[in-house]
């Protein structure tokens, strides 16, 4: 199996609410989203906002990361879905890379592609040990696009189980949309 580093996707975590929307105007940035069924941290977003994140889509880069297993674990009741992209994509279009969680003590400072990349500890990253603070942080880092994601550039959606995948399919299916919809119960906390 590939490590972290070796893997070929980075993955953006919603509410199953959310996927219509999604599907018809592409991933956006915070700042331009009007109505969506918000799963993040409201402490956590001011944190962002002082750094302008809220003009960016944020990807992770493995499933089940800290981020994702707190708001499924806040809302136990909900259903999601996993959005994935392709690295190449991020790399294509030298997307922003914050190689620990953005709210780290320390300076705070968007990379390009490239050398963010080469700046994520990996090895640190590897170990997903999230009862170490420098590993958990490690862990939250992020790839940032800068602009609107379109269904066009997903890879897959993977979904937690059947029920999702099918309520997924129906709302891709409505828009004549070519996206495959997987059930993978191992990427969902």
């Amino acid at each position: 199996m590939p490590t972290i580093k070796e893997q070929k996707l980075l993955y953006h975590l919603t509410s199953l609410n959310n996927i219509g929307s999604i599907l018809d105007n592409g991933l956006q940035p915070r700042a331009g989203l009007q109505e969506f069924h918000d799963v993040a941290d409201a402490e956590i977003l001011v944190g962002r906002g002082e750094h302008g994140l809220e003009n960016y889509v944020p990807f992770h880069w493995f499933s089940r990361n800290p981020f994702d297993g707190r708001v499924q674990k806040d809302r136990p009741n909900e259903e999601f879905v996993l959005i994935t992209v392709r690295r190449a994509l991020a790399e294509g279009n030298n997307w922003k890379i914050l190689p620990k969680h953005p709210l780290a003590r320390q300076e705070f400072r968007f990379y390009d592609y490239q050398e963010g990349f080469e700046l994520v500890n990996w090895d640190l990253m590897q170990e997903r040990d999230y009862h170490d603070s420098d590993c958990k942080s490690v862990c939250m880092a992020e790839c940032l696009s800068p602009e609107p994601v379109s269904p066009s550039g997903f890879f897959k959606l993977y979904v937690p189980n059947e029920t999702v995948r099918d309520k997924v399919l129906k709302e891709v299916r409505s828009r004549n949309l070519a996206l495959d919809v997987v059930v993978n119960r191992g990427m969902f906390c």
